[in-house]
């Protein structure tokens, strides 16, 4: 089979190069620098949840001063799947999914037999800390004298998942963008280096409710826009700010949804469904001999063909999609992957609650839309 999928380049510079090549820009030289970033006294990176290199373009005249600053040149891929837990993960650990684990947003855990959801399931897990199998580089930083801290909003404080990927950073909170880019300020204030870790969530809660299409967002859009420039003309001096995104968001109205669940042919040896509606995993019953295992692969090809690739698990790997594997990642992994190839979603529709169903921003696949992310620099990693 062959498998042509759009706009997964191994060789593309990722958001898991963001910061090693902060790192050595602030002196860590046995950290690989593929972005070339200058040396800086220190950096600070901003994470704006949910906006794409497409998004950003698309709405330029929301967003002046990010869109000055960005060129295609400088985009960067986000990792497989295009999914928060995925992408933050590999942000602060500068690993890809497949080293580090966290391999979507609902993933089985087969210790336990349950498909946990990463975002907010993590707590359910006996080590929750044990499920992150790569360290965060901010053990690292501290190590060589230069601070971690990272700035979010107060509701991910508390969260496994902020306290698992964001290990050995100082955790400031504020509600606001503008109180958070000014804590930002008052750190870089402080003596010593600094590696500070920006999270703006605000646009990709609006993309999943309102879509990027709508008026919300673009206001939302504008207030962050004006946020980043304010942080950028108030930087001190040799201080390198690097603008980036975990993935990108597109539309996806109810029409262009898509049931499965109750066709027999597809999920008679089908035990668990993890994934995303534009992403589904799905594992086997163990059960499942390895006739049943194709048969049940050609019918969802069969029917599905024109929405999806549909992908065994084997095929996956084969493609890169999760750049290298470690060994005891694999089990985690859906035995076939359904990826949306048009602006389509999935749901099962046994969930009679639609939970999920009202959202209008989607992300999790592997449109170029999803995948392409800025790579903005300013201050003094500016070119």
């Amino acid at each position: 089979m062959s498998i042509m999928l759009p706009s997964l380049n191994s060789a593309q510079l990722s958001l898991a190069d963001v910061l090693p090549s902060c790192l050595s820009s602030l002196g860590i030289r046995q950290q690989p620098n593929a972005l070339e970033l200058p040396p800086v006294r220190s950096a600070v990176v901003v994470l704006i949840d949910g906006l794409g290199a497409l998004n950003l373009s698309s709405a330029s005249a929301h967003a002046r001063f990010l869109s000055k600053n960005s060129s295609p040149e400088t985009h960067l891929s986000t990792v497989f799947p295009s999914t928060t837990a995925a992408a933050l993960a590999s942000l602060t650990t500068g690993a890809t999914p497949g080293q580090h684990g966290m391999t979507g947003y609902r993933v089985l855990d087969a210790e336990s037999g349950e498909v946990l959801n990463l975002l907010t399931g993590l707590g359910a897990l006996t080590s929750p800390s044990s499920w992150l199998r790569c360290d965060p580089l901010y053990g690292l930083a501290e190590e060589n004298g230069i601070t971690p801290t990272v700035v979010a909003h107060p509701r991910f404080a508390e969260t496994p998942l902020t306290h698992i990927i964001h290990e050995g950073a100082v955790q400031l909170s504020a509600k606001t963008i503008d109180d958070r880019v000014q804590a930002v300020l008052s750190t870089l204030n402080q003596p010593g280096q600094h590696l500070i870790v920006l999270y703006i969530s605000e646009l990709d809660e609006l993309a999943h409710n309102k879509g990027v299409s709508s008026a919300e967002w673009a206001a939302a859009l504008e207030s962050v826009d004006g946020a980043i420039k304010e942080l950028s003309d108030r930087l001190p001096e040799g201080v390198g700010l690097f603008v980036t995104a975990d993935h990108g968001v597109l539309d996806v109205t109810q029409s262009q949804h898509f049931l499965y669940g109750l066709d027999v042919d597809h999920m008679r040896h089908i035990a668990h469904v993890g994934g995303e509606p534009r992403c589904l995993q799905l594992y086997f019953s163990e059960k499942a001999t390895e006739a049943e295992r194709a048969q049940a692969v050609a019918s969802w090809r069969e029917d599905w063909s024109e929405l999806a690739w549909v992908l065994t698990q084997e095929e996956v790997l084969a493609a890169g999609l999760y750049g290298d594997v470690d060994s005891e990642v694999l089990s985690r992994l859906g035995d076939v992957f359904v990826l949306a190839k048009k602006d389509v979603a999935f749901y099962d529709e046994r969930d009679t609650s639609l939970k999920g169903r009202n959202m209008i921003g989607q992300h999790g696949g592997v449109s170029h839309t999803e995948l392409a992310i800025p790579g903005i620099r300013l201050g003094a990693y500016s070119r």
